[in-house]
């Protein structure tokens, strides 16, 4: 069973209008639970999108769609930029990473602008729908 698989048992189950569900097989068990109007939780690996808030005062606040702890910088970037308050991003580039089960997944800026304020810490962990930082766009 791969991302795709789930992202399309959470559409169906939300459609459905069913509170949960659970799948099993001889290597895999699958359960998805929802509230009444939450959204489903879905976990996906290829990569991860930031999911866009509302736009308060020219400010774009960016969200976890994932589990994982926040990482400022890549490893591998020894000394590179880390998020920060006034940093310039561009859209489509990444700005925090998310680390899960030992993998860094990028978090990307939605729009090309400057970071207006970081909403999490270095190392902390972060959860679905976690505000993570807010970008203003470029004037």
């Amino acid at each position: 069973m791969n991302s795709a698989d789930i992202l399309q048992i959470a559409q169906q189950l939300r459609q459905s209008g069913m509170q949960a569900i659970d799948i099993r097989d001889a290597s895999t068990r699958l359960r998805l639970v929802t509230r009444a109007g939450a959204p489903v939780a879905v976990a996906t690996s290829p990569g991860f999108e930031s999911q866009e808030c509302a736009t308060s005062d020219e400010n774009t606040v960016v969200r976890s769609n994932a589990l994982g702890i926040a990482r400022f910088r890549h490893p591998a970037q020894a000394g590179g930029a880390a998020l920060a308050v006034g940093a310039k991003v561009e859209a489509g580039a990444p700005a925090i990473y998310l680390e899960s089960r030992g993998i860094l997944k990028s978090i990307e800026s939605p729009m090309s602008g400057e970071i207006a304020q970081v909403l999490v810490g270095d190392g902390d962990k972060v959860d679905f729908g976690k505000p993570l930082f807010t970008v203003k766009a470029q004037a």
